[in-house]
């Protein structure tokens, strides 16, 4: 039963999650009076208000086979594959940690990631409410779990965004061009805030080795993904979550190459 319910809530998050990732982006980038608790929810084609019932992670969606009950419009599968990744993610946690403290602290910390992938990847955004919301509920975690750690949290937070920078920095004096985002660096920052400074280089080497073999296989798929700009925070999310679960050292492996 305790699973159970620890999955149900993980579900619940997940929609909420996806409060998160329709609507901040309105919030910031447009004039829209809204905000992530008005309008309720509603259909996003005929704007019908949703029935409580069809508003229930994962069964609200299968019931209505992906579509509005009012209009018969398709709803955007991202709803449904969000809580889907939130259950998802909430299982890998209860595996490794058992019911725990720390499995909820790390569950909140992928559940932010997996969000902000979601934003970045349709918006090229990665709001700071979240990005420092996560860096500061890191360093709290730590603070109150390890705070022998603490120091390392905050180096690693300050590495992070360091790193990045200078990237940020050489690229654009040799281009002329933005190649980075101060989002990614706020991402980064935060988890340096989780995975501490040992992490921060795998992480990034990770993140760099996953976008450059997305781009090879767009090539090789006929995609014009080279001509395009691409949300590095997915990749920084997707890498976090692999040295999390994983602890692989990847720059030992590199260097072995």
């Amino acid at each position: 039963m305790i699973y159970f319910f620890c999955i149900m809530l993980a579900a619940a998050l997940g929609s909420f999650a996806n409060v998160l990732i329709y609507r901040l982006p309105l919030m910031i980038l447009s004039d829209a009076p809204i905000s992530l608790a008005q309008p309720a929810s509603h259909c996003p084609h005929c704007k019908a208000p949703i029935k409580w019932r069809y508003n229930l992670p994962l069964l609200g969606f299968i019931a209505l086979k992906g579509r509005c009950a009012a209009c018969h419009a398709n709803i955007p599968r991202r709803y449904f594959l969000v809580e889907l990744g939130a259950v998802l993610l909430a299982v890998l946690c209860l595996v490794q940690w058992g019911v725990s403290c720390q499995a909820a602290a790390y569950f909140i910390f992928l559940l932010g990631l997996w969000a902000l992938s979601w934003i970045d990847a349709a918006h090229y955004l990665l709001p700071d409410v979240l990005t420092q919301g996560l860096l500061w509920l890191g360093l709290l975690y730590n603070a109150l779990a390890a705070p022998n750690s603490l120091s390392d949290m905050v180096f690693a937070a300050a590495l992070g965004y360091g790193l990045l920078y200078a990237v940020y920095f050489v690229y654009l004096k040799i281009t002329g061009k933005v190649g980075l985002g101060f989002g990614d660096m706020k991402l980064l920052a935060a988890i340096g805030a989780w995975l501490g400074a040992n992490a921060m280089l795998n992480v990034l080497l990770l993140a760099c080795l996953s976008a450059l073999l997305f781009g090879v296989v767009g090539v090789l798929l006929r995609r014009a993904v080279l001509q395009k700009i691409w949300p590095f925070g997915p990749f920084l999310a997707l890498a976090a979550a692999i040295v999390l679960f994983t602890g692989a050292d990847f720059t030992v492996l590199w260097s072995r190459l």
